[in-house]
């Protein structure tokens, strides 16, 4: 038990730290680069900057669908930690997965398309705009 304890931390550890590295780095989003169009991901280093400072709102308004979605996925991957430790059969080899990640992947399509649009500039990184 102390092997996967170890094993769960030390990914999750690494998950913390190459998160940390792209906020440190900040490299360019090579979607935005080369095509001009935002994708699921733009803004997301200036959000995580806006929420280490207190700033739900203008985390919201750098990208909404991330500050949504990452939270989420952390507890997934605690989650999944935890089972991992216990013995368990991993979430993602149970039935309900593969539909929710096509869930998640279809919603960051259609945001990534939205927030492109002219009607939907207001979805656009805040960076962005000025």
């Amino acid at each position: 038990m102390k092997a996967r304890i170890a094993k769960a931390a030390g990914l999750l550890l690494a998950v913390a730290l190459s998160g940390t590295g792209l906020l440190l780095l900040q490299p360019d989003c090579l979607i935005l680069k080369y095509t001009g169009f935002y994708c699921a991901g733009c803004g997301v280093q200036h959000m995580t900057l806006a929420l280490l400072r207190g700033d739900l709102a203008g985390a919201a308004a750098e990208n909404l669908f991330m500050l949504l979605v990452l939270p989420s996925t952390a507890v997934y991957l605690g989650w999944e930690a935890l089972r991992y430790i216990q013995g368990k059969k991993p979430l993602f080899r149970m039935r309900g997965f593969l539909p929710a990640l096509c869930a998640v992947l279809i919603l960051a399509g259609l945001f990534t398309l939205l927030r492109n649009l002219p009607g939907f500039s207001w979805l656009a990184p805040a960076w962005a705009s000025g």
